[in-house]
């Protein structure tokens, strides 16, 4: 027993520096000149919300806020989070310009308390492992017939060369994000190579994996 909460209190300043770390490689990305970050709101987003009504939403790993900033124009109540302070500052000083009111916050949602039944949207864009390792928290955390909408690349992306630029694992396998939200009721899937948001290949496409999905 004393040897296994040894080896726990060790891995959490270790869990620490590595969202340290990866808030640092995000935050070089989000700085720098060469970085290719989109800017527009996700073609995701828009199809699957054009029919919401207005709710409360929950971005996580906002970026620079291109999501988050449209659906708080649209009538969301919106929270953003992301590692990366300088995507925060980006996402705070877009949302400034545009007079649109949204909380955006830096900080690893992994150790957030994000609650329980609060949020109608939760939206994961190309933030590979994050959902599926948080699947049961973000279930949690939808209302009844809150939506969850998440994209990010296929495995198969490591294949092509195609890294992502924060250095974690390279996308989702066959199927993993209909294992981890089953308890959903799955409203769209997609497992494809087309165009991504995110490092596209050779001739501009790339395999991604797209799931919106709804809780009962």
């Amino acid at each position: 027993m004393r040897s296994l909460l040894a080896l726990l209190l060790l891995a959490l300043p270790l869990a620490a520096q590595s969202a340290k770390n990866s808030g640092a490689n995000w935050d070089k990305v989000y700085t720098s000149p060469d970085g290719k970050v989109p800017v527009n709101p996700s073609t995701l987003v828009l199809e699957a919300t054009a029919n919401l009504k207005s709710g409360v939403a929950l971005d996580v790993g906002m970026g620079n806020g291109r999501n988050a900033i449209y659906l708080a124009r649209k009538g969301w109540k919106v929270t953003g989070v992301d590692i990366s302070q300088a995507a925060v500052k980006q996402a705070q000083a877009e949302a400034a310009k545009l007079k649109v009111e949204f909380d955006a916050r830096a900080g690893d949602i992994e150790r957030m308390d994000i609650g329980r039944d609060k949020y109608d949207l939760i939206i994961c864009m190309y933030i590979h492992m994050v959902p599926v390792r948080n699947a049961k928290k973000f279930i949690d955390a939808l209302k009844p017939g809150g939506l969850l909408i998440v994209e990010g690349h296929h495995a198969d992306a490591q294949a092509m060369g195609l890294r992502p630029v924060s250095g974690g694992p390279p996308g989702y396998m066959n199927n993993q994000l209909l294992r981890a939200f089953e308890r959903l009721r799955i409203i769209r899937y997609e497992d494809r190579t087309t165009q991504a948001e995110w490092s596209n290949g050779p001739e501009d496409r790339a395999p991604i994996v797209r799931l919106v999905a709804r809780k009962e």
